[in-house]
């Protein structure tokens, strides 16, 4: 609205509690630059020895940290919580571990887990079979859809599969046409959501999921929106000529089937790219229950927050409180230095610190939620990769940054109860200013 690893790098981490309002971001837009080439290769932190947070009085540290303090002033947050480590120099912080609503900062921990849980390269297979063999374009049984999960399906996908289907010489299905939808359960809302975040925010967890499930509103359709997404398959069928002639079951797949035809997603790198740059709540909803699945054999919102609480406890890492995937809780608690640890040791992961680094917003990129900020001085342009993180005067920024003397910063600002979005955003943007243009 993440995952990681045992040995801290000297990284610096800023948390800083609420900020917000509505769901727009961002500082005062300025002109769209010029894009500069993507940012350097995935820097590769050096693990040093972490210094003491207090500065000595006079040293680099101390001289950021005074900048960092007199940035943040004037920000409207009635609570203002960080914690920032800068490589070699030692870190910096004013209540980091103080919790608070952290927003969709909470979809670093969903998609962490994730790829270390099944990898970058796992894709969402969807798949169609029949309880016999087609002899002569005639399938004599049901035609069965087995839920996958895959948030990223749509109506074109299913015209796809149904193409697979006409091109095998199908043309006839004399049984029922079956959707399996069992892979997850259809509980969506949170502890802790308005009324008006489904499906304004996500749409309808499914593990038969089309078009992001928000193609409709009715209260039926939020609860249990596989009969009406069986609908559009067998729209699909129809329109490639091929006829099923029985009625539509929505349940178990049968033990027995012959594989027809499939539908595989983009990797999860890409999908996770998708989810951070966009903040695309609906993805980190189904990513959570993907998570349960492969944890517990059934996917939900409780199975897949145990899920990232077993990933956590097997890193030795602090979680605080989890209510959904996306952060869209208000219930959700978290501090900076809960994002501090995970952060750090993702970059311990090299294959998950890889995607969830590159699938990061970017300063200034055009790419991402960070679009309009951080795009002056110009050595800010992709200088920061962090996840925003927005509710209504709440607001959130935690991610990575390299100073102007090649030191890695691991940052987490957390900040709630502001008055203003924009100038929160903006006195957190200068802060990392002050950090960023250290040549130190």
């Amino acid at each position: 609205m993440a995952s990681p690893r045992l040995a801290l790098p000297a990284a610096a981490v800023i948390l800083s509690g609420a900020l917000g309002a509505s769901y727009g971001f961002g500082a005062t837009p300025s002109p769209s630059p010029t894009p500069t080439p993507s940012s350097s290769p995935t820097p590769t932190p050096t693990p040093t020895p972490t210094p003491s947070t207090s500065p000595t009085p006079g040293t680099a540290l101390d001289r950021i940290t005074a900048r960092v303090h007199d940035a943040l002033r004037g920000s409207t947050a009635g609570h203002l919580h960080y914690k920032i480590t800068i490589a070699g120099l030692g870190g910096i912080a004013k209540h980091p571990n103080a919790t608070s609503a952290p927003a969709s900062n909470e979809k670093l921990f969903t998609t962490i887990a994730l790829v270390e849980q099944v990898g970058a390269g796992y894709r969402y297979t969807t798949n169609v079979s029949g309880t016999s063999t087609p002899i002569g374009g005639t399938l004599d049984g049901d035609l069965v859809l087995v839920g996958s999960g895959d948030p990223t399906l749509t109506r074109h996908n299913l015209a796809s599969l149904a193409g697979q289907l006409r091109s095998s010489g199908l043309r006839r299905v004399t049984g029922k046409l079956v959707v399996d939808d069992t892979r997850y359960s259809h509980q969506t809302r949170a502890p802790g959501w308005k009324h008006e975040f489904l499906p304004e925010e996500s749409g309808a967890v499914d593990a038969f999921s089309v078009n992001n499930d928000n193609w409709r509103s009715s209260s039926t359709f939020l609860a249990d929106p596989s009969r009406a997404n069986a609908g559009l398959w067998r729209s699909a069928l129809k329109s490639a000529g091929i006829h099923v002639l029985g009625g539509t079951h929505i349940g178990p797949a049968p033990t027995t089937l012959f594989p027809l035809a499939s539908h595989s997603s983009r990797p999860l790198s890409k999908i996770v790219q998708m989810t951070l740059r966009e903040s695309i709540n609906y993805y980190a909803e189904m990513m959570l229950r993907e998570l349960g699945y492969q944890y517990a054999g059934h996917g939900s919102r409780t199975t897949g927050i145990n899920a990232i609480h077993h990933f956590a406890d097997g890193q030795g890492l602090p979680i605080g409180r989890l209510e959904d995937g996306s952060g869209l809780s208000y219930r959700n608690r978290e501090s900076p230095g809960i994002y501090r640890a995970w952060l750090s040791t993702l970059t311990r992961l090299p294959p998950a610190y890889r995607v969830i680094y590159s699938a990061l917003p970017e300063s200034c990129d055009p790419r991402g939620t960070l679009k309009y900020r951080m795009c002056r001085p110009t050595f800010m342009r992709r200088a920061v990769h962090a996840k925003t993180g927005t509710l209504t005067h709440i607001t959130s920024l935690s991610g990575y940054a390299e100073t102007r003397g090649g030191r890695f910063v691991t940052f987490s600002f957390l900040l709630s109860h502001v008055g203003s979005l924009t100038t929160g955003n903006n006195h957190v943007d200068a802060a990392l200013r002050a950090i960023v243009r250290s040549r130190a």
